[in-house]
């Protein structure tokens, strides 16, 4: 593991993240169909957040959640929705479907397919420098299963947080090379750089769950909000890449945050007992009726000659 993965793996954020991380995973395999079913949902769900904010970018539109899950669950037009942002949805679910491929085939090109369908912009060389940096992740891969075979089965926290600092690296990489784009390919800049290089980046971001499922590691989700802040700095230094690992290391703190919330999450979500949840709600409902009964007679005085009557 070379110093700038270490160093990522070290910080705190990554650390507390992968804390949950290691929670989560530690209930697998799952028994109970139950908790098969919440994990099967928990998927889906997942996939409609992320198109609904892919969407939300690639338009510059509010795109509704039930939007987002009328299109994941088929629909191709929905009345009272700008047919743009349904065919931006479209776009954002056949990138996410093609790009689910590549944690089984290793095929870099499905890849270059989610980047056609989002229309992310890349030139020849800059595909040529993302299949060179996906051949990389690839190798650093196989050399870290030679040299441990647990390499990808150890589920303590700082195991993973060495396998997602590494993801990390390798992604900040691919998204400096197709942040940065000479001039003269893409006419200058004209005040929205920040669009660019969210739509050259977005095909990446789907791109490094596939990494984390190739090492066993959780997926990760953002809105379009927290996408904004993830690809801020690369928009401002014009994608620029470093070799002093400064934006991978701003990278990783941004990202920490957002893993540890969607972590958190997922286990949350597999957890998930509807029956208990039910007689959660019942016991809420009561206790809020119960409160505005009280708060509608706050006013009457007590008398002490009547008996106590309890709510």
């Amino acid at each position: 593991m070379d110093q700038l993965t270490q160093q990522i793996a070290a910080t705190s954020q990554i650390r507390e993240a992968c804390g949950a991380a290691s929670e989560l995973m530690r209930l697998w395999p799952l028994t109970k169909a139950e908790y098969m079913d919440n994990d099967a949902r928990y998927g889906e769900d997942l996939q409609v957040r992320l198109t609904r904010a892919i969407a939300t970018i690639t338009t510059g539109e509010s795109v509704r959640m039930n939007d987002a899950e009328y299109v994941y669950e088929g629909a191709d037009e929905i009345p009272g929705c700008p047919q743009r942002i349904v065919d931006a949805l479209l776009a954002a679910n056949d990138a996410y479907d093609a790009m689910d491929t590549y944690s089984d085939s290793l095929d870099v090109t499905v890849l270059l397919e989610a980047a056609d369908l989002l229309q992310a912009g890349w030139s020849d060389k800059t595909v040529e420098r993302v299949q060179e940096l996906a051949q990389h992740f690839q190798n650093d891969m196989q050399a870290a299963i030679e040299q441990d075979e647990q390499y990808v089965l150890n589920t303590e926290a700082d195991a993973i947080a060495q396998r997602f600092a590494s993801i990390i690296v390798h992604v900040d990489k691919m998204i400096s090379a197709v942040a940065h784009v000479p001039d003269h390919e893409i006419g200058g800049v004209d005040g929205k750089e920040m669009e660019r290089v969210e739509r050259a980046a977005l095909p990446l971001l789907l791109f490094m769950n596939e990494l984390c499922e190739l090492l066993a590691v959780p997926r990760v989700g953002a809105t379009a909000e927290q996408i904004h802040g993830l690809l801020a700095a690369y928009a401002m230094r014009n994608g620029e890449y470093s070799d002093s690992g400064d934006s991978a290391l701003a990278f990783a703190r941004i990202l920490a945050p957002l893993a540890l919330a969607e972590w958190r999450k997922h286990k949350e979500d597999v957890l998930w007992d509807a029956a208990e949840a039910k007689l959660r709600a019942k016991e809420e409902d009561e206790r809020k009726n119960k409160e505005a009964l009280a708060a509608k007679f706050a006013h009457v005085k007590d008398d002490p000659t009547k008996p106590e009557v309890e709510l």
